[in-house]
This record gives structure tokens, C-alpha cells and sequence, in this order.
């Protein structure tokens, strides 16, 4: 065998592997842009992060029964407080547009007086992290206040909402991880050493 010949796969190969550190290279720089984006334009990067982050968790909440766990209707609980005495659909439409409004503000609350306050380093897992701790308070705020005081203040659900069983807990709990999962990947700025320089747009 030439000596050409077993040069070519060997020349194929790094090309392969040239070509996809090349992509790897291209698709940090974009993630890098992006985060770059974030520390310049916060209020607009709140605004977008938590409208995809409210919009994952609420379609999650419908297909929590997929996993064994009870489905969560924000939107339409929601409704039965907005519009109490309205029919299904507009319940579930007014409550929807409250649900989402209020996933909007709580990611704004998030990014200019809960973020600020979390030490542990801007990098994308600790913005992550971040974002759901910010989850986990809102869901214990759920459990402890808004489902028995709020939603079902008649049922007499107990403390922490216990009397409507684990697996309702735990599907609250799930249904803000996911929102605060996805609320800390999307508001992902870089720390401020980073070369960021903040500007609210």
C-alpha cells in the first residue's frame, strides 16, 4: 500500500475533527453573544426569558399526568379567581393571560432584586442554579400560601397543601423547576468582570 494511500484517511479524519472543533468554536461564540446580549439588555432579556420560561412550565403542567403526576391548570385556576362567574373558556382565557403576566413580573422581580442578591458565580450553570432556587422558593410560596388561601381556601387542605397528597406537591414543585430551569438558562448574563457592560433597554 502507498504511503499516499494511507495518508487520506488520516487527512479526512482531521479534517472531520478541524471541522467540528470549528463548529464547537462557532457555537460557543453565539452562546457568548447571546450572554453578551443579556448583561446589555436586561430588562428586554427578562422580559423574553420569562415569557418562554412561564410558556414551557405551563404546556409541562398539562403533560404532568404523562409522568404520573396530576395536572396543573394554571390557567384555568387562575380563572375561577379572576372570573368567577364566567363561562369555562373565558375562564381559562382570562386566566391565561393573568398566569402568563404574572410568570412576566415574577421574572422581572427575579432579575433586578433576586439575582443581584445570589452570590455563586454568573457562569451558565450557577445562572441555572439560580434560576432554580428562584423556582423553589415560588413553588414553597405555592404550597404554603397560594393553593390552601387563594385557590382552595374552602377545601381545608392543611399545611403545605398536604391534604391534597405528595404527588401534588411534588408536581408543584416540578412545574417551577422547570420554569426556573429555563427562567436561568435564558437570563444568562455573564459576571460583570466578563467584559458585560450592563444597559437596561
Amino acid at each position: 500500500m502507498s504511503g499516499s494511500a494511507l495518508l487520506a484517511p488520516r487527512e479526512d479524519t482531521d479534517s472531520a475533527v478541524v471541522q467540528e472543533a470549528a463548529g464547537d468554536a462557532a457555537g460557543e461564540k453565539v452562546v457568548d453573544r447571546y450572554r453578551t446580549w443579556v448583561g446589555d439588555h436586561r430588562v428586554s432579556a427578562a422580559l423574553l426569558a420569562g415569557l418562554v420560561a412561564t410558556h414551557l412550565a405551563t404546556v409541562v403542567g398539562y403533560f404532568m399526568p404523562g409522568i404520573g403526576l396530576p395536572q396543573l391548570d394554571w390557567n384555568r385556576i387562575n380563572g375561577t379567581i379572576y372570573t368567577p362567574r364566567a363561562s369555562p373558556d373565558v375562564q381559562s382565557l382570562s386566566g391565561g393571560v393573568f398566569h402568563y403576566v404574572d410568570g412576566i413580573v415574577f421574572t422581572v422581580v427575579f432579575a433586578v432584586s433576586v439575582y443581584p442578591l445570589l452570590s455563586w458565580r454568573s457562569t451558565a450553570l450557577g445562572n441555572a442554579l439560580k434560576g432554580l432556587f428562584f423556582g423553589t422558593i415560588l413553588a414553597t410560596l405555592s404550597c404554603v400560601f397560594m393553593i390552601p388561601r387563594v385557590y382552595f381556601p374552602d377545601a381545608h387542605v392543611g399545611f403545605f397543601s398536604h391534604h391534597l397528597g405528595w404527588k401534588l406537591i411534588l408536581a408543584v414543585y416540578v412545574w417551577h423547576w422547570v420554569y426556573g430551569m429555563n427562567l436561568g438558562m435564558i437570563y444568562n448574563p455573564p459576571a460583570r468582570d466578563d467584559g458585560a457592560t450592563p444597559r437596561n433597554r
